[in-house]
């Protein structure tokens, strides 16, 4: 991970420096005729790189008031100026917008290359360290911990996703949840014997296609000794990799698969960002685990299986998996655990075609919590787009020959997946679901970690 250094006292050595200058601030004399050479304008997106003597001074314009976020983004765009010098040195205007400028370096900074043999020494970025100008040191490297433990869990999400499905069963994925119980977490596992024993039908039914046994992961982090009662219930979709099963996809459909569990990766990041910053909530995680492949076991179109809580459900497509695990997940936690307020992440649907690349998709049942999760989606940059719920799409899920069909026969699958875990939520129990299929991607290849910087500002909002 980059090193980053707040301090009031910057070293003169370093070779490389960075000015962020927002619509209207005063250019440094030394750069003047440099900047006006180059047509350096002080706008959003602009840069220009000038000397002094053997020092490369790269400035970077910003609009005339930039928010939070104007500045994440800056950062982000500035690592790649930035990564073929081993120290750099950065100015922001004020402590706060330092804050969010070197936040954004970090994120810019990922990249998952483990599994590369080819690369030479000269391909990987030389920057080590990040040195930032600040007025108050030890104020801002108290707030800085909160930033680096929400990338730490945002980097953890991508570095989960990104993982070939080989190397990421359910098995593997389960045991590296069962090691941060080193952050204070506990952490129970369920293999494929206790949920056959305890009745979680549904989540058994998808894991049996494969040769990889399903496992579901209960976290807990209780940062309240003096309550009894969780603060928040977060579950996340995990579906190692989702071949559809049965109902087989193809070549294409399966390329992005192994990231069919990035809403368990973003739920265990953020009870993971949680730990870290020893937030004073009790919180409270499920993750099924599953692998959805078409094995001799399989689900079978025309199947009828049992839920957790008893209620029976008729597979009409073995490719409308995670609904299923996640409807178990939530029975599991009411009755178990008394969950009040329910918030689940998934890639069920397919919204691409709706927001985007733009807002995730979010269905609530109560007005304060999907104003909640609406305006840390605006805090945080995961924005989320309010979509219906209405009894209409309830109907149409409507079985024959059980309570329930996992699919309606006019598709409509991320509308009508939220309708079928509707169906699960017992009465007086608030819940808000976010599909977060349309963006999962960063846009290069690799996945984004939407979910941890949303779900961090709705839990710090609590």
């Amino acid at each position: 991970m980059l090193e980053v250094v707040l301090t009031a006292k910057p070293d003169n050595k370093i070779k490389t420096e960075v000015i962020v200058l927002p619509k209207g601030s005063k250019m440094p004399k030394p750069y003047a005729e440099q900047a006006k050479f180059q047509n350096f304008s002080m706008e959003k997106g602009k840069t220009a790189v000038v000397w002094d003597k053997d020092k490369q001074v790269i400035l970077c314009g910003m609009d005339e008031k930039p928010t939070a976020l104007d500045w994440q983004e800056a950062g982000k765009s500035l690592y790649g100026k930035i990564e073929k010098s081993e120290r750099a040195l950065v100015y922001a205007n004020d402590d706060a917008a330092a804050l969010e400028l070197v936040y954004g370096i970090l994120q810019g900074s990922y990249s998952f290359d483990k599994y590369r043999t080819d690369k030479k020494s000269e391909d990987y970025p030389a920057l080590e360290q990040v040195v930032v100008k600040v007025k108050n040191e030890k104020k801002t490297i108290e707030l800085y911990k909160n930033y680096a433990a929400v990338y730490t869990g945002i980097r953890y999400a991508r570095d989960l996703c990104n993982e070939p499905a080989n190397c990421l069963t359910p098995e593997i994925f389960a045991g590296d949840i069962k090691r941060l119980e080193y952050l204070g977490l506990e952490v129970k596992v369920l293999d494929e014997k206790d949920l056959w024993k305890q009745g979680l039908g549904l989540i058994e039914a998808v894991g049996k296609g494969s040769n990889n046994p399903p496992k579901m992961v209960v976290i807990l982090w209780k940062g309240n000794r003096n309550s009894k009662i969780y603060d928040l219930g977060l579950i996340g979709k995990g579906v190692c990799f989702d071949a559809g099963g049965l109902s087989l996809k193809t070549t294409q459909g399966m390329l992005e698969m192994k990231q069919d569990m990035s809403g368990a990766a973003a739920v265990v990041a953020t009870l993971k960002v949680a730990a870290l910053q020893r937030v004073k909530k009790n919180l409270l995680a499920i993750v099924p685990l599953v692998e959805n492949m078409p094995g001799g076991k399989a689900m079978k179109i025309g199947d009828v299986y049992a839920a957790y809580n008893g209620k029976t459900v008729e597979i009409g497509n073995a490719d409308a998996e995670g609904r299923l695990i996640v409807a178990d997940a939530i029975s599991y936690m009411q009755k178990n655990y008394k969950l009040k307020k329910i918030v689940d992440v998934t890639t069920l649907g397919s919204l691409n075609g709706v927001l985007g690349k733009v807002y995730g998709g979010l269905f609530a049942n109560d007005e304060k919590l999907a104003n909640d999760l609406l305006k840390a989606g605006e805090i945080s940059g995961e924005k989320l787009w309010r979509m219906p719920l209405n009894e209409q799409y309830g109907k149409s899920l409507k079985s024959t020959i059980a309570d329930i069909k996992n699919v309606a026969p006019d598709a409509k699958a991320s509308i009508t997946s939220a309708a079928f875990l509707e169906s699960f939520i017992e009465k007086g129990v608030k819940w808000g679901h976010i599909d977060m299929s349309n963006m999962r991607m960063d846009g290069k290849g690799l996945a984004s970690g939407f979910g941890v910087k949303l779900l961090n500002e709705l839990i710090r909002k609590l």
